[in-house]
């Protein structure tokens, strides 16, 4: 078995991509309008150099609580994203329609699956939050 090391000195490509969740509670009665709300989000990530993917999920049917997942080539492409005039704009058109829960970076697709942790137990709550 093979290390990052070992990759970088036979020249292999060390993957350096970012996966991140972002929790987030929907207001009541506005289920649609979040599906909407969201799918004018990824698309706009789609925009950005290094997006790889996203998508979202909803916690059970008769929750509030959906998931976010976005991954991104590296962590200044995700960096990117989150700092861009674009995302905030986007963001606050969706003030009244949900509202963050808490957001963590996983690094494997095992963490995807995990139970989502409350913001204070997260190591940088106070960082700006993806979508």
């Amino acid at each position: 078995m093979t290390n990052a090391a070992d990759s970088v000195r036979t020249g292999d490509v060390v993957d350096a991509s970012v996966t991140t969740t972002i929790v987030r509670r929907v207001s009541h009665g506005c289920e649609e309008e979040f599906a909407d709300w969201i799918q004018v989000g990824l698309g706009l990530a789609r925009l950005f150099p290094g997006f790889l993917g996203g998508g979202w999920l909803k916690e059970s049917s008769t929750s509030d609580v959906c998931v976010i997942v976005l991954k991104f080539e590296t962590q200044a492409a995700l960096d990117n994203w989150l700092t861009s005039s674009l995302r905030n704009g986007w963001l606050r058109t969706g003030e009244n329609i949900a509202v963050e829960d808490s957001t963590d970076r996983v690094s494997s697709v095992a963490g995807l699956f995990e139970p989502p942790r409350p913001a204070a137990q997260l190591p940088h709550a106070g960082s700006p939050t993806p979508t």
